[in-house]
């Protein structure tokens, strides 16, 4: 401790030296100019305030959010080049984690307006990645379910979202291990469903 301050007390005696030597008008600027001296001198000896177990979370999250902003961008233009869009795409997702059931089962369960339900499984539909049926228990109703096609194709999506983005092979391999642990036990707590459906 006593080496690093070393310089900063020569550079305070030195700035006090010229501070005798100089003008009225001088003065003033040198004055200031050793408080600011004085002032690092200090905060480089006081120790940074610990963040709470609460502002660590946030500050994780903050930056957790802002690197998947960046990889979800990528992974819709991704999509895009499927004819997928991303909400096509989550729609997909829900209906292959789901038992093929009526569209109310849908809409419950992505909590939405029905009109929107019916749009996005028309073009789904349209794709050949969902199919309606007739109920056997209602002809009046109609059972969604995926075709093969569509299993194929929400293949294809979860390979487009899983691909590492380069900044994450760029860390130590424990690092990785460390973070894929973090994710699993996220994901518990949080009750997502990460393992495929099929």
């Amino acid at each position: 401790m006593a080496n690093e301050r070393r310089p900063l007390r020569e550079q305070i005696k030195e700035e006090w030296r010229a501070h005798r030597n100089a003008s009225p008008e001088e003065r003033a600027r040198l004055k200031e100019q050793m408080r600011d001296t004085m002032r690092a001198h200090f905060e480089r000896g006081r120790p940074k305030k610990r963040l709470t177990k609460q502002e660590t979370a946030q500050s994780a999250w903050r930056i957790l959010m802002r690197v998947g902003e960046k990889h979800m961008t990528q992974v819709g233009e991704r999509l895009q080049e499927m004819g997928i869009s991303p909400v096509m795409g989550h729609f997909l997702d829900e209906l292959a984690r789901m038992e093929p059931g009526p569209m109310s089962q849908l809409v419950e369960r992505m909590g939405v307006d029905p009109g929107w339900v019916t749009d996005i499984v028309d073009r789904l539909e349209e794709r050949g990645d969902v199919v309606r049926r007739p109920s056997a228990e209602d002809r009046r109703a109609k059972i969604l379910e995926l075709t093969s096609q569509g299993r194929e194709t929400w293949r294809r999506i979860d390979e487009a979202i899983s691909v590492a983005p380069p900044e994450l092979l760029e860390l130590r391999e424990g690092e990785v291990r460390l973070l894929l642990r973090i994710a699993q036990s996220l994901a518990r707590a949080a009750k997502v469903e990460v393992e495929p459906p099929f």
